[in-house]
């Protein structure tokens, strides 16, 4: 029996800024709240699986950031004292899977203009508690699913390899992206613009897809103090 795919692709564009010369300076992080908004849905009939992604924190204008910040930056709702920004996050929502699923799995797959220096993470909402690698958002607790991971572009990508679903029938995930900070200016490399497919696979082979895209102005340079 021939399987089809029913494929959604959702694009999150932000304006392009003037470019300004990197400079260095300090980011200092509070906390501040934003809602997610926009939400998209796709689904796959075929494998009865859906996919919502949405906006969390985006049309944010970056600082490149240190990678071991990339937790704090999004507890912080990618913004720093100065609301200047360091990350772009969303929530990935799979849903309507059958409870006998075992696992998901997802890849990601970056394709970029004149941003050569993207990093990512992802987070699941899950029962763990750990402060050094857990965060609430919108009173659920989510944790970090995978480590940083540095940019292919055009190349699959893991965002989880295993995220345990049996015996329920819905899974959040966070997508956090940045511009890692390599302490030196980057204009030349790192002001422009990515789109990026998620791909979220179901354990019996069942796929279903989604794009996310956004224009950076690496704007200035962080260094982040302990």
């Amino acid at each position: 029996m021939k399987k089809k795919l029913s494929v959604l692709y959702l694009v999150l564009m932000c304006s392009i800024l003037a470019i300004s010369t990197i400079g260095s300076t300090y980011a200092y992080w509070v906390a501040s709240t934003q809602s997610a908004n926009n939400e998209v849905t796709a689904e796959s009939r075929t494998y009865n699986i859906s996919l919502d992604i949405s906006p969390l924190y985006t049309d944010i204008t970056l600082i490149p950031m240190n990678d071991s910040d990339a937790l704090k930056g999004l507890k912080n709702s990618c913004y720093d004292k100065y609301h200047r920004g360091a990350c772009n996050a969303y929530k990935i929502r799979v849903h309507d899977f059958d409870e006998n699923l075992e696992y998901i799995s997802g890849t990601i797959n970056f394709k970029t203009e004149h941003m050569e220096n993207i990093s990512y993470t992802v987070l699941e909402e899950t029962e763990e508690n750990d402060l050094e690698k857990c965060t609430m958002i919108e009173e659920k607790n989510y944790c970090l699913g995978i480590e940083t991971t540095h940019m292919e572009k055009e190349t699959d990508q893991s965002i989880g390899n295993s995220y345990s679903v049996k015996g329920k029938n819905e899974k959040t995930l966070i997508l956090v992206i940045w511009l890692t900070n390599l302490n030196e200016n980057q204009n030349e490399s790192d002001i422009g613009s990515y789109t990026a497919e998620v791909t979220i696979s179901a354990g019996n082979g069942g796929q279903i897809k989604g794009t996310i895209a956004g224009v950076v102005q690496s704007d200035m340079q962080s260094e982040i103090t302990p």
